[in-house]
């Protein structure tokens, strides 16, 4: 088998694999991404900054907003020093929702750590980081 076709194989087994670690969820994840910011970060948080950390579109990052209105789970609070912008507050929902997520991939990402051993683990997280940096610097 071609190294390239093999390594494609592995690596989007993996991709599928780890996703599904986040299946069920009442949200997309992307849009969890948004709502881990939000919970888990110093704000204020605007659209654009979320578009910016996320390495999205402002266009995405308005759909994710409303979205995440609709069900519930965020606030718009009008800016104090632009009238035009507004500021991204996670609700109650949200850091409910949030806190149970973390719980439930900490004990998901236990098993990889218990199979791979500490090491093994951290090596792929370092090696899937640097991966990460030259794919977004050539693409």
């Amino acid at each position: 088998m071609d190294k390239y076709f093999f390594a494609n194989a592995v690596l989007s087994v993996f991709c599928k694999n780890y996703m599904g670690l986040k299946k069920g969820l009442p949200v997309r994840p992307s849009e969890m991404g948004v709502l881990n910011i939000i919970s888990e970060t110093e704000g204020p948080h605007t659209p654009v900054k979320l578009a910016e950390m996320l390495k999205v579109s402002k266009p995405m990052i308005t759909a994710h907003i409303t979205s995440l209105e609709n069900k519930g789970y965020i606030i718009k609070s009008p800016s104090p020093q632009d009238k035009r912008a507004y500021h991204i507050l996670p609700t109650e929902k949200a850091q409910a929702l949030v806190q149970k997520a973390k719980a439930d991939l900490t004990h998901k990402l236990d098993w990889l750590i218990d199979g791979l051993g500490q090491d093994d683990f951290n090596s792929l997280v370092a090696l899937a980081e640097k991966a990460n940096k030259i794919i977004e610097r050539n693409d």
